[in-house]
């Protein structure tokens, strides 16, 4: 019995303190990064950090903003997840998926960041729109180039 009375906080404690996302609530959340609510069921992305703090973000190009400048402070992130523009209000990991840079597709900060699931979806977005693809890695190297093309 005295093995229950220790075992049973653990496990509380075990549970309250899992590290995931949460939904995004759209037209109440508003963007850490330009303070803008959460509109666009196919653009709202968030991250979260090693430490279970929950950063969401209005598109594409505020959350890969901030990524930059935290990451060059040390931040670390467990979560990084976008929605899928072909399925809205759905997050899916960032580091697995494909963003479309094409100026046929306005995106809510007007960098044209469209994000998608998996290759074949952007591609089939890309025949239609034209563009750009870019993995996770592609999009954070050449982010600050399509910012100054947008200037």
């Amino acid at each position: 019995m005295k093995k229950l009375f220790y075992i049973i906080p653990l496990m509380l404690f075990t549970i309250s303190c899992t590290i995931k996302p949460e939904p995004i609530h759209y037209g109440e959340d508003n963007c850490i990064l330009c303070q803008m609510t959460i509109m666009d069921h196919r653009y709202g992305t968030e991250m979260v950090t090693s430490k279970g703090k929950i950063f969401k973000f209005d598109s594409i190009e505020c959350m890969v903003d901030y990524f930059k400048e935290t990451s060059k402070k040390g931040e670390e992130y467990r979560y990084i997840l976008f929605t899928p523009f072909d399925q809205p209000g759905k997050l899916t990991d960032a580091l697995t998926g494909y963003v479309l840079h094409s100026k046929n597709l306005p995106s809510p900060m007007g960098m044209y960041l469209t994000a998608f699931e998996d290759k074949a979806a952007a591609m089939r977005f890309q025949q239609e729109k034209g563009g750009r693809i870019y993995d996770w890695n592609g999009l954070v190297e050449f982010f600050e180039v399509m910012k100054r093309e947008m200037r």
